[in-house]
């Protein structure tokens, strides 16, 4: 019924919005996904900050049944509404970092694409990719992005250039950015497309960092 009732007044139906929230929280399947489905609809470029942030809160609490779904209709909505590259790249920095292990790779593909052609973010993202690794590791793909981020941008990280207003002040030795590629190629659970990413970026870096080329080669 709210579906077509959204077709004549969606208006009317936005006022029912925390109710459909609720709903994406429940416990019978079937009305998660119904849920969804009218979030998608009622999303707009005016509501999908509040309206995002809720279904990313919900990410932590999510039955891993359902956590592919959410993280594929978030992607969805950011992708689709974005208002700003900065606000698009933080919220998926998130869905990342709390649900990496349930995207799919066309998502993370996306993401360093978007992140290569903002270059004034470049170093407001690979210190935000450098703090995420820390306090997420075990999620695969915030580590793939953040190898791959920190070997194309390793010297703003090692520097601190392109800071942003908004941003904490963070030390980032050479050390400790050879540190995440020897990590990811050391730990057993890391898979063949993480450790190769790893090893392609300290390859990278041994160029900018002449210090670590011992590294690289050992």
């Amino acid at each position: 019924m709210l579906m077509r009732a959204l077709t004549v007044d969606s208006i009317a139906v936005q006022r029912h919005r925390a109710t459909i929230l609720e709903c994406v929280k429940d416990s019978v399947a079937s009305i998660q996904r119904r849920a969804l489905e009218l979030i998608n609809l009622l999303m707009n470029v005016n509501n999908v900050k509040p309206l995002a942030k809720e279904l990313i809160e919900y990410l932590e609490l999510s039955e891993q049944d359902f956590t592919g779904d959410l993280t594929a209709k978030i992607y969805s909505i950011v992708e689709k509404f974005a208002p700003e590259k900065i606000w698009y790249i933080d919220q998926m920095l998130k869905v990342l970092s709390e649900a990496g292990n349930y995207v799919k790779d066309d998502v993370w593909h996306v993401l360093i694409v978007v992140i290569s052609n903002a270059p004034d973010l470049h170093g407001y993202t690979v210190r935000a990719l450098y703090r995420a690794l820390h306090t997420s590791s075990e999620q695969e793909t915030i580590e793939r992005v953040a190898i791959w981020c920190i070997g194309e941008y390793a010297d703003l990280l090692v520097n601190d250039n392109g800071m942003l207003e908004l941003e904490e002040p963070i030390t980032v030795t050479e050390s400790d950015a050879v540190d995440v590629f020897e990590t990811a190629v050391k730990h057993h659970s890391s898979d063949v497309t993480t450790k190769a990413m790893a090893l392609i970026a300290l390859l990278k870096i041994s160029s900018r960092f002449p210090s670590c080329s011992e590294n690289a080669n050992s």
